[in-house]
């Protein structure tokens, strides 16, 4: 395996950092990576610290330049032909930890990018954990990471709390948009510009990390200025949010988890699904996810999300509701509408138009603003 050029950024998140370091160094094969620090101007002793742990490579900015632009800093002072591994300080690492993802990155030549599943994140990279302490947590995870194959997924975006990047896929697109500067959804566009760039993401559910979350952002929340810093915090998240949809115009629903998985039954393995308003395949490598066996594809009824879906299912576009039936040229067992049915116009036609492409005694969900969903089957072929 290649070596790999860890990248960590510090901003006063001493204690945590410390603690990421030294469980990096018990855990990680040796000689198997060096360690790059981005120290974001801390006022904590943290920079003092790092400067005595001589076989760190140490950037000392003379300011806060935020973590897209501190994660390029580090991304371009790694050795030549290392790959590139974006972890938050307020991670804790654990056996076998990089060797498991590094075994995903390189199961395939269109594999881009990589992460792990942990403790405390979005994007459907967290699991239940009743660990209490950190030697109860590396004993879990000495249980839990062992390299599966099976337990890889197709994901659409990756969280940049443990991101792997491949060599030649940076080499191929460059580092994070600083435009999100100081944070937030620098990560959702890099995973976007890998899968655009012809490369897949990985969820690799047979590793797990420890994550605190947002430790520099929880310590400035907790400050005598906390208010002001939180709604500074919310601002900058609605900022990036914009300027995210504004590059990529997807659905505003890209990121949400539509509760299907629990639709669907265990007897439902092996049918074909049909999901409406898929978006760029969240829902769709969810079900993958739970099961493997099903048939998936999907309908959009927006170009961009097409132009941005996974490529492991077939997603077609359709520009008009009016014109649904001919996006689904097969018979469907089940078919999904995903977001509120009432704001689809003429939702009644949409609906029978949809339950006429299933199969006999097929099965038609959608969603109304009662928040449950709503069974509708095909009768008239049974």
């Amino acid at each position: 395996m290649r070596k790999t050029s860890i990248i960590i950024l510090s901003y006063n998140t001493l204690s945590y950092t410390q603690f990421c370091i030294e469980s990096i160094r018990a855990y990680t094969r040796k000689n198997s990576y060096e360690i790059i620090v981005v120290d974001n101007a801390s006022t904590d002793g943290s920079l003092e610290w790092l400067k005595e742990q001589h076989e760190i490579k140490l950037i000392a900015n003379p300011e806060n330049v935020g973590f897209p632009a501190g994660c390029n800093q580090g991304m371009k002072a790694a050795a030549p032909g290392n790959d590139l591994l974006l972890l938050n300080s307020d991670t804790i690492v654990t056996p076998h930890w990089l060797d498991n993802l590094q075994q995903a990155l390189y199961s395939g030549k269109d594999i881009g990018a990589v992460s792990c599943v942990t403790n405390n994140c979005s994007n459907g990279q967290s699991i239940a954990v009743d660990y209490q302490t950190v030697e109860e947590l590396q004993q879990f995870a000495t249980g839990y990471n062992h390299s599966d194959a099976q337990k890889w997924y197709s994901w659409p975006t990756l969280v940049g709390f443990c991101f792997l990047l491949k060599r030649v896929v940076y080499d191929k697109i460059g580092g994070m948009d600083e435009r999100y500067s100081p944070g937030n959804y620098e990560d959702d566009d890099y995973s976007y510009t890998i899968r655009q760039a012809g490369y897949r993401l990985l969820l690799c559910a047979d590793t797990f990390i420890h994550h605190f979350g947002s430790a520099s952002f929880k310590q400035a929340l907790d400050s005598e200025q906390a208010k002001a810093r939180k709604e500074r915090f919310a601002r900058i998240l609605e900022e990036n949010e914009a300027k995210f949809m504004q590059k990529w115009q997807v659905s505003p629903d890209h990121k949400v988890f539509h509760g299907i998985t629990d639709v669907l039954q265990p007897e439902d393995a092996g049918k074909h699904v049909l999901l409406v308003r898929c978006s760029v395949g969240l829902d769709l490598c969810n079900l993958k996810r739970k099961y493997p066996q099903l048939h998936l594809s999907g309908v959009v009824l927006n170009v961009a999300d097409k132009a941005n879906a996974v490529q492991d299912f077939p997603i077609r576009y359709v520009p008009q509701w009016e014109n649904i039936s001919a996006a689904i040229p097969a018979r469907q067992d089940i078919i999904l509408v995903l977001g509120n049915v009432r704001t689809i116009p003429d939702s009644k036609q949409v609906l029978e138009k949809l339950a006429r492409r299933l199969k006999p005694l097929g099965k038609l969900y959608y969603y109304d603003d009662q928040h449950s969903y709503c069974e509708q089957r095909n009768v008239e072929d049974a």
